[in-house]
């Protein structure tokens, strides 16, 4: 009874009815429009939240901020991840992405890169200290071992060219002994207390040295100036002379008595040892030392602290290169200084010249154990945007990537986001293939059923007509009650599209048998 008065009221009202329908499918346009912010493309979402799963992470959420499945994975493949190539493609990708301003739902961006340098940044800041505590060490080193003989000679050659043309043996002794008495005041001021007694001891050994390479018993002012260097006479006392073969017991007076102090740190006598035989006081035909290794030479201090470094850290050859840019920084470098040198190093070296290497568990998470492929993992910020929206934007930077670096790297964009996201595009193509291929064979079969033109028309109409409205409650529930599966939006209009077209190939015909009995358009519906 209930559906043969809703039949004639039908029949009564179809206008009012059709328009009724036509409304409510205005109604619904702003919501069919809408709809894809309800649908959900993750199937955990649909878990029980009172399920262990749901429960624990939940608790990680929580506690520490992790969203889990929140985070895209970019996959970048070559015949070798380790060259240059991917690291030119990967360091755009990751400026590319954090200047996107679309992305502003990005939290963090990793990869190996990121690894490796806050390692080097940690590399270099600790190597700077060790490079000018070094240098600081040669300094005082070579500022005993040959800074006091250059003090005293200094002075000699002061008191000897003030003096008369000619000098006897008693005049002699009385210069050294000036010089002697002049130049330790000078001396004590520029050595640090803890050298005092070290300094003052050598000054001595060095003075009566000196005192013995003069045997003969006159000398003109000239000779003891000119014709005989006084800095070569102090280099033979400090160093030897190279051209003897056995050397006077006041020759080479420096390595045997830095041999005989009594060291407490090995480090430290090593590295006075090494000075002593590193550098000169004196190079033959120049008084500056130039090119022999002098004392005070400012580039053979930095080649013997870079050496000394590099010995004592047992570096490689491109951690020695690492040594001299981190001193060519000089002692007062900013951490601005040494955060750019980190970043230098990043971009012109590559994973096989590295300086220093992650332990091997950190760098299995980025590389694969073939070396043929690397992760970059990006992290969305919880409570943002969805991250599935951000999937076409991040994969337009993969390829402007390999356009800033000039790189044809294969490179794929999945995780959880991304997996969401292709099952959307897939689920709006399906649906866009699917849709005009059942609303043709529908118009094809009714119209060959009844044969006509008109007749199919009517299925189409009504289920268009339904299949919006359905959409417009789909948008309702989604926004009110509970989000809804993707898979409705496939499956909601072929099954109306299939239930309506039975449905209404039987009522048309029905009505068209009823016509044929001879009723009327009224009593045949």
């Amino acid at each position: 009874m209930l559906f043969t008065r809703l039949a004639r009221a039908i029949i009564r009202h179809n206008r009012a009815v059709f328009a009724i329908w036509l409304a409510a499918l205005v109604v619904s346009i702003p919501a069919i429009l809408q709809v894809q912010s309800v649908i959900v493309y993750n199937e955990t979402a649909f878990n029980p939240k009172n399920s262990e799963s749901s429960i624990a992470q939940d608790l990680v959420s929580r506690e520490f901020s992790i969203d889990q499945g929140t985070s895209a994975i970019v996959v970048i493949t070559a015949n070798d991840v380790r060259g240059n190539s991917v690291r030119d493609f990967t360091l755009a990708l990751n400026q590319t992405l954090h200047n996107d301003a679309k992305l502003s739902n990005i939290n963090n961006i990793t990869s190996i890169y990121d690894i490796y340098y806050q390692q080097l940044l940690g590399y270099t800041n600790e190597l700077h200290l060790v490079v000018f505590q070094t240098r600081n060490a040669t300094t005082l080193a070579t500022s005993i071992e040959f800074g006091i003989p250059s003090t005293y000679v200094n002075d000699w050659i002061s008191l000897v060219s003030a003096g008369p043309a000619n000098v006897n043996q008693t005049q002699l002794v009385s210069y050294n002994q000036q010089a002697y008495d002049t130049s330790w005041p000078i001396i004590s001021a520029q050595t640090p207390p803890a050298y005092q007694a070290v300094a003052q001891n050598y000054l001595t050994l060095f003075y009566r040295s000196w005192n013995q390479t003069f045997t003969a018993q006159n000398y003109t002012q000239l000779q003891l100036v000119s014709g005989s260097p006084p800095f070569a006479r102090a280099q033979n006392v400090t160093k030897g002379n190279l051209l003897l073969t056995a050397q006077p017991s006041y020759y080479n007076i420096t390595i045997p008595f830095i041999q005989s102090l009594p060291w407490t740190d090995a480090s430290t006598l090593s590295l006075f040892l090494s000075s002593a035989r590193f550098f000169n006081l004196y190079s033959q035909g120049s008084v500056t030392c130039s090119n022999n290794n002098c004392w005070n030479d400012p580039n053979a201090v930095r080649s013997f602290t870079i050496d000394a470094v590099a010995q004592a850290i047992s570096a490689d050859p491109n951690q020695k290169i690492v040594v001299s840019e981190i001193y060519d920084l000089g002692p007062s470098a900013t951490s601005s200084d040494i955060t750019g040198l980190a970043q230098q190093v990043l971009s012109n070296s590559n994973i096989l010249t590295y300086p220093i290497q992650p332990s091997r568990s950190v760098y299995s998470q980025f590389v694969s154990e073939e070396n043929n492929t690397m992760l970059m993992i990006i992290d969305f910020k919880s409570g943002g945007p969805d991250p599935m929206n951000s999937i076409p934007e991040i994969r337009q930077d993969v390829g402007f990537a390999n356009t800033l670096s000039n790189q044809k790297l294969v490179a794929y964009v999945t995780g959880a986001p991304a997996f969401n996201y292709d099952i959307q595009t897939q689920t709006v193509m399906d649906i866009e293939r699917i849709d005009p291929v059942t609303i043709t064979l529908i118009l094809v079969i009714v119209g060959f059923f009844f044969a006509s033109l008109v007749a199919p028309l009517i299925p189409v109409i009504a289920i268009g007509l339904s299949i919006g409205i359905a959409f417009g409650l789909v948008f309702a529930v989604g926004s009110v009650i509970t989000k809804v599966h993707y898979l409705v939006l496939t499956l909601l209009p072929v099954s109306m599209l299939g239930a309506g077209s039975d449905y209404c190939i039987f009522l048309v015909s029905r009505y068209v048998e009823e016509r044929k009995t001879g009723r009327g358009k009224t009593d045949s519906v």
